[in-house]
């Protein structure tokens, strides 16, 4: 997609006061955006440390489907 400076220009605020909302707001944007994207990573390293765990203890979970594991994980928390 190629850019219009022409049409962005256009569609630029005027006035400062204005300008300085619409930056204000998207620099708010960006932050939020970092720091969803801070939590996600951090989730998503958990999760596979985790896994990494679970199979050391448990290694004939690594053949196993998610049906399976679900199942596995269900009868461990039951203490069966």
């Amino acid at each position: 997609m190629k850019l219009d400076l022409d049409a962005i220009m256009a569609n630029m605020p005027k006035d400062e006061e204005t300008l300085k909302e619409v930056q204000a707001k998207h620099r708010q944007i960006l932050h939020e955006n970092r720091e969803n994207e801070k939590k996600r990573k951090a989730r998503n390293h958990r999760l596979c440390e985790h896994g990494a765990i679970m199979e050391a203890y448990f290694p004939q979970t690594i053949t196993m489907d998610s049906a399976q594991f679900s199942a596995f994980m269900q009868e461990l928390a039951a203490g069966r």
